[in-house]
Parts: C-alpha cells; structure tokens; sequence
C-alpha cells in the first residue's frame, strides 16, 4: 500500500474506533502516527507537515545556542520525552522516528510539531504499546519531509500539562539532516558503572561528563541520531533483588528446577520498569533523550551480565527464561518504542527463529546502519541463527540503494580484537596470572560484578562462559559474517566498517586482503571501530600491556587478514606512548559524513580532570571501485 493509501486506511479506522468507544484501546497494534488532525480536534485529511509545500527551500533554520539547563524530563510524566530514529525513506525524502512517554494518565496530551518551513504546525496523537501497572507507555509517531540542501531543526512540545493548556510550554528539539548533505551521527556503549568501579563521583565525576562533552558536540554541529552500541542501561542488580537472592542461594539441582513463580516475575519487572523510569530521567543522559533520537542494539548488560553465553543448563532454566523475557519486555518498550506485537512497525526485523530484533535503517542517502541482535539467539556456541543470517543478507541487499556507499555494522562486543588465548599467555609471562573468569572479566568489561555475582553459578560457568566474537569458540560463525559481508562489499560496491563497544578501552582495528595493494580499491578492507566506555571505568593498565602483547596480525581465511591499529601516538595530556593500539580512559565516538562521502570517526577520549575530551580521529573511505549515483 503507498503512503497516502496508508493513511486514508488507517485514518478510516480511526473514525471507527471513535465512534465504537475504543479509542484508547490497551495494546494498540497501529503504531503508525497518522495525527492528520487539526488544531480544534477534527479528523483531517491531510498532514501538514508532509503535505503542505516548505515556506522556503532556503528558510532560516538554524537553532540558537541550546540553554540546557532548561533541558529536563517533562514533569507530567514517569519517563520522557524519548526519542528514537526509526529510518529515512529516500525516495519520499521523508523522516521517521518516534517519541515515547510513560505516564499513569489514561489521555496524555497530543504532541505538538513545529517544522520551520512549514506554515501549520502538525500534530501526532499518543498511541498506548503497553501498560504495567497502571503505568501506561504511549508511543508518538513522527513523519517529516526533508529538505535537500538545509537540515531542519524540529520543535516539539505537548499540547497540555497536567491537563491544562499553558501559554509557555516546555519545549524541545531535534535535528533532521538535508537529503543530500551529511547525516551525522554519534557512537557510545557502557553506559553505567560496574559494582567494582569504586566511589565513581570521586573517581570519575560521576556518569555525566562524557554525555556534557557529547551534547557540547551536538551544540556546535547537531547529531541526526546517537547509536547505542548496547549496555544503554546496567541492569545487573535484578539479580540483587530479594527473590533472586533467594534463589542464587540454593543449590545448584534446585536452582535449575526452580519455576518462574508470579512473585518471581513481579520483582523482575519492577525492577526493570523502576531502574528504566530512574535512569532514562537521570543526569545529562536524560537531555540528550530528547534532543538527539536514538537507534539501539542491546548487549548482556541491558538483561544480566552475560546473559545467553552460560552453559545450556542454566541459560534454559526457568527463571534464566523468564529474566531474559522480563528484560525483552521493557527493552522494546523504552529502547524501541515497540511492544511484542509492534516490533515490525518499529523497522525490528525478526528471522524465522522467532528469535531476536535486528535494525536495518538508512543514515540518509549514502549510509546503512545495521544492528543485528547479538543476544537473543546466543548460546554458549552460536551467536546468530543461520536463518538470521539469511535474513540479514536478504534485508541488506534489499535496502541497500544506489547511492549507498557505507554499510556499518554495530555489534556488541568487537569484532576484530586481541585473541583471548593470547592474551592469557601475555599475563603469564608478566607474572600477572589471573583466573580464567578475572581474565574475561578484565578484557571484556565483566569486572566484579560477573566474578561476585554471576559467579555464584560455579566453577563451570567461570570457565567456560565465552562471551566475544574474539573467543575460539566463535572463530568459524565470525569467519561466516565476515564473508557474507564480503559478498555484499564486492557485489554492491560498498565499504563495511564494523563499530562495536563493550571492552571499556578506545581503539581501532581493521580487516584487509592479504594480497591488496590499495586499501581504497580492497573490497575487504573493513575497519574496526572500538568505543567504550562512556561512563564505566577502564581496565587496568596491566590488561592494556597484555592486549598490546597478544596483538598480533592474525589470517581469518585465506585471502583475508586482521589486526589491531595504531592510532593513539599521544596520551590526553599531550605524553607519548609506546603502547598505539588501545588507550583505556572512557570515551565515546563521534560519526561525520565528509564532501567525498567519507566517513570520519572520531574517537573522544576524556580528559583527566574529566572535562572536555582530546579528539582521535580514523577517516574510512568510500569504496573505489566502479562509477557509483552521486
């Protein structure tokens, strides 16, 4: 069905529900926004802000500086305003993205769009995804024309508060890029401490001053989207909780047997529910929530420390289950704005494993972002289901368009990184012996939190949990994702860059033909971005010395290579370094499309008295080689 039919479609049902009574039906399968309604409530048939030509293609657009003191969570409501970037569809030059609220109310206000170079403002009515405990989550949907040369900065606000019309309501804003310049964008992952990372106010200055730096950014040259590389939220201590305590408690035949008992999943989900409404309404985080929209996968953090890679007995048990569930719940809800029955209108794409919401959206014209769900399907052995990767092929092929020239893939844990086996022998030989669980704590950012709680599985679990693609373990499916992406960069002509976090360290690495001489013609010369942490703390240096150790120039398959980068010739405070490859102070990564559609990341690394960040950059360049659509 085309748009417009879409609409009559859905505005038809509208006017049905109206007149049958059920406006605010729970659970509303139509996420679609169509609030093709007038300033005085009446049903219309048309939307302003997609419909009405722009005033001016040259309008006066540009934001003045952002007050972000006046920045806050909106008061009338439990959590928001949230927003999420959902895609760009090209050939309608068209914005889709969302804004999610949580609210005990039963008729939340509509929400109020202002588009500069239109002559009405729009209007998007709330449409209820779920309710949990008389906490009622509504998803805004959002339907924008672009320009082509002039990006758009978007005004919004809620046509009441507390259910009354103000005649100064509090605002917000959004950028929305030019069809045919830059869509910038910025990384980070990690986004909270650690139960080992000790007095973190004193410490570190607390979880803000990265996300200070990242909006000073945004303030200077606006973010299109901030990517959430997974770990968006620590949600560790549902383990902590008195029901899961009591049941880490028992022993090992018992806590297996035990069944996920209604008590049991009304502590999970409150949990949940009470850590999400605390965090997404916390600090500087929560301003950029409503300024920058937001596109994210999740990793373990966002369930329980490494949630799907425990041995079969405990990852399939009960209660094990029905964590995961209870996290997927309210993951969908405040990350995709989605609920179980809504992903697919959310641009969630799930594989016949009934398993799993990966994304695949366009980053504007010359960019496809795609987040595959590392965590849904993984088990101790796979990470991704082959019909998954089935899916992922069809679904990149299909949306990949003639202009497109980057293809990147965020995944959880990074892809190209110093081998696990390796860098156990590089501590020998320091004198620096650790367990085999301190070790995959150190590296991959499980730290205390894994070994004191997650620990209590046993022995078993400390030694075999495996929980990288730079594990042994997952050396032959990281082989197959690979070559399915060299399929796709040699057909299509497009550059792959991978962008991962999780390790708690800044770095780069890269993937290149063995035989290539021109890493601008070399169709397997894919780059490794790593960005984490932006608020846990790093690793140690000892670790950081290991990793440097056991960085070698490893073979993938026999036309392809990979190694870690040097990219770190200077410490923050301007010291030289012997060790180039991977700096372990918090950071986040900001994405810009340059004019010969490069694109430049630049690594932020922070400064030691945590204010402002010294700048790292990687320039990836477009593929070179055939003629492609400007």
């Amino acid at each position: 069905m085309d748009f417009l039919g879409d609409i009559a479609h859905t505005v038809s049902d509208r006017i049905s529900h109206i007149i049958h009574g059920d406006e605010h039906h729970e659970n509303e399968d139509q996420v679609k926004n169509l609030s093709v309604q007038d300033p005085n409530n009446a049903i219309a048939d048309r939307n302003p802000l997609l419909d009405d030509d722009e005033e001016v293609e040259d309008a006066a657009i540009e934001a003045a500086r952002q007050e972000y003191e006046s920045i806050k969570p909106s008061p009338q409501f439990k959590c928001g305003p949230v927003l999420r970037y959902q895609d760009t569809l090209v050939d309608q030059r068209r914005w889709v993205g969302s804004v999610l609220v949580v609210t005990d109310r039963q008729d939340p206000p509509r929400l109020v769009i202002q588009d500069p170079t239109k002559s009405q403002v729009g209007y998007a009515s709330p449409r209820r995804l779920e309710t949990w405990e008389g906490n009622h989550f509504y998803r805004y949907e959002i339907q924008l024309s672009l320009l082509k040369k002039r990006e758009k900065n978007i005004k919004y606000w809620f046509e009441t508060e507390n259910g009354r019309r103000v005649q100064t309501p509090q605002t917000w804003n959004f950028f929305v890029p030019a069809l045919e310049n830059a869509f910038n964008w910025a990384f980070y992952s990690c986004n909270g401490f650690t139960s080992d990372v000790e007095d973190p106010e004193t410490n570190f200055h607390g979880a803000n001053p990265l996300w200070d730096d990242l909006l000073a950014a945004h303030d200077g040259k606006p973010f299109h989207a901030m990517v959430g590389g997974g770990d968006q939220i620590y949600n560790d201590d549902v383990l902590a909780t008195p029901e899961m305590v009591e049941w880490l408690a028992l022993d090992e035949e018992a806590r297996v047997a035990t069944e996920f008992t209604n008590d049991k999943k009304y502590a999970v989900e409150k949990f949940y529910f009470d850590h999400y409404t605390s965090h997404f309404t916390s600090g500087t985080y929560s301003k950029a929530l409503s300024l920058i929209p937001m596109v994210n996968c999740w990793d373990d953090h966002d369930i329980i420390d490494g949630y799907g890679s425990y041995p079969a007995k405990y990852q399939l048990c009960a209660v094990m289950q029905g964590i995961g569930a209870a996290a997927a719940k309210f993951y969908l809800l405040f990350q995709q704005h989605a609920s179980g029955n809504t992903t697919e209108k959310a641009g969630l794409i799930t594989a016949s494993s009934g398993k799993g919401w990966s994304c695949i959206t366009h980053f504007g014209k010359r960019t496809l972002m795609v987040l595959p769900d590392t965590r849904s399907e993984r088990s101790k052995e796979t990470i991704l289901s082959d019909s998954t990767y089935e899916l992922l092929q069809q679904q990149i092929n299909a949306q990949l368009l003639p202009s497109t020239r980057h293809l990147v893939i965020v995944l959880g844990t990074p892809l190209v990184y110093p081998a696990l086996t390796l860098f156990e022998d590089a501590l020998e030989t320091m004198g620096e012996t650790l367990s085999r669980g301190g070790i995959i704590g150190k590296v991959f950012g499980k730290c205390k939190a894994f070994e004191n709680v997650l620990g209590q599985f046993g022995p078993e679990l400390l030694d075999d949990l495996v929980d990288s693609w730079a594990c042994n373990i997952h050396t032959a499916e990281k082989k197959k994702l690979v070559e399915l992406l060299q399929t796709i960069a040699v057909q299509r002509g497009v550059r792959v860059t991978f962008v991962g976090g999780d390790v708690h360290v800044g770095g780069a690495g890269r993937l290149f033909g063995t035989t290539s001489t021109s890493p601008l013609r070399d169709p397997y010369h894919m780059t490794q971005i790593v960005s984490s942490a932006i608020v846990n703390g790093p690793p140690p240096g000892a670790v950081i010395s290991a990793l440097h150790r056991s960085s070698k120039t490893y073979p993938l398959n026999d036309f392809t290579s990979e190694e870690m980068t040097e990219i770190f010739n200077q410490d923050v405070t301007g010291e030289d370094l012997e060790q180039k490859k991977l700096l372990n102070r918090r950071n986040w990564c900001e994405v810009r499309e340059l004019s010969g559609f490069e694109l430049e990341f630049t690594i932020r690394i922070e400064n030691e008295d945590h204010v402002g960040t010294k700048k790292y950059p990687i320039l990836v360049d477009r593929l070179e080689i055939a003629e492609r659509e400007q």
